[in-house]
């Protein structure tokens, strides 16, 4: 731990990872009142790396100008800030309280095919915003997923791997064909594909990683004690989950050994759930099917409202299913002229027996002589 104020400003209370490429530590800043905590990134440390400072500089200028172009997207860590102090680089990064997926994806212990979809779909979201911003995370593991406390929603951490997708352009002749060069491999093994181990990443690269997050959630296993094909690089996994033949082919897809036979882009997978999802709905409506007739946005509000909707809340106003009918005017004017006609005879009974003579009580009860007559 840090005895000294990075920057003169950042306290560090905390080593939360170290690595060859970057060190991560909570700190508290000092300068702010409640000292708030934040995570800072010590990029491409020089007691790790003998990297020259000014190569280290241009690559950390490279990443801060790419981490700012998420901007204040939520479901990634916000930059803070960035600097220099003593020819050693750092990131500021916001602070998200949570757990990490390592926590939930335990040995031994498969999810559901319907809990894989939702996770699909959170991470997908996140990896298409940051594809659509020109990068490659090339870190995607359960360790770098964080559910957040405060609204239970997955949240992408740890870009200090992250990469621009560059190319160059350069004339053949007549054509111009785009480049692509070699870069440090960084990964992690079991969600790292071949080409990222080449120094090759793409945006599908992203996509492996979850992928194998996915069938790590699936089967229990670790990615790295899971059989592959000898001949083709491609991993055994379906005798180990319970899933249907169409979800394993979306699975199956974005872990293929080669990138030219994967999907292209976060939101090619997010189509390819669509039907197993809108199927996962259906499920769901069938529960309710007093609600079949209604459209799909009117359902999913249905479903949402009666999943949420606290179990002993009082209603604030009396739904159009109550026992009182629409023309409840009609029903309440028949019932006030029966009861006033019901009050009308009393009212003539009573004045009956007042006027009459009272009856002779004792002519009315049976003698002895006649009670069996």
């Amino acid at each position: 731990m840090l005895i000294k104020l990075l920057s003169e400003r950042y306290q560090v209370v905390q080593v939360l990872s170290q690595g060859t490429f970057c060190k991560t530590y909570m700190a508290e800043d000092t300068y702010l009142p409640h000292r708030p905590t934040c995570v800072i990134k010590h990029f491409l440390p020089s007691s790790e790396l003998s990297i020259p400072v000014e190569i280290r500089r241009r690559l950390f200028n490279r990443e801060t100008q790419a981490l700012q172009k998420l901007g204040d997207y939520d479901l990634v860590p916000h930059l803070l800030t960035y600097f220099e102090d003593d020819q050693e680089f750092y990131l500021v990064q916001q602070f998200i309280a949570g757990h990490t997926l390592s926590t939930e994806l335990q040995p031994g212990y498969c999810w559901t095919q319907s809990q894989v979809i939702q996770l699909l779909r959170e991470v997908l979201e996140i990896l298409h915003f940051v594809h659509s911003h020109g990068l490659i995370h090339r870190d995607v593991k359960p360790s770098n997923i964080i559910r957040r406390t405060s609204d239970n929603r997955l949240v992408l951490i740890d870009f200090g791997a992250v990469k621009p997708i560059l190319t160059q352009l350069v004339k053949n002749q007549k054509n111009l064909v785009p480049i692509e060069y070699s870069t440090i491999a960084i990964g992690t093994p079991g969600y790292m594909p071949s080409e990222q181990q080449r120094g090759r990443p793409k945006p599908n690269s992203d996509i492996y990683a979850l992928g194998m997050i996915a069938i790590q959630a699936l089967t229990g296993v670790h990615p790295t004690q899971l059989p592959e094909n000898r001949k083709t690089g491609e991993i055994i996994w379906q005798h180990l989950a319970e899933v249907n033949v169409e979800f394993a082919a979306v699975i199956n897809r974005m872990v293929r050994y080669h990138f030219q036979d994967r999907y292209k882009s976060a939101k090619e997978v997010l189509e390819a759930l669509l039907p197993l999802i809108n199927n996962q709905d259906a499920t769901l409506l069938s529960k309710f099917p007093s609600h079949n007739n209604l459209s799909a946005y009117q359902s999913h509000a249905v479903i949402s409202s009666t999943i949420s909707a606290p179990l002993l809340e009082k209603p604030t106003s009396i739904p159009e299913t109550s026992v009182i009918p629409k023309n409840s005017p009609l029903v309440v004017g028949l019932l006030i002229g029966v009861v006033s006609g019901l009050i009308l005879m009393v009212v003539s009974y009573w004045s009956l027996q007042i006027i009459s003579p009272e009856p002779n009580i004792q002519n009315s009860l049976p003698t002895p002589g006649n009670i069996n007559r």
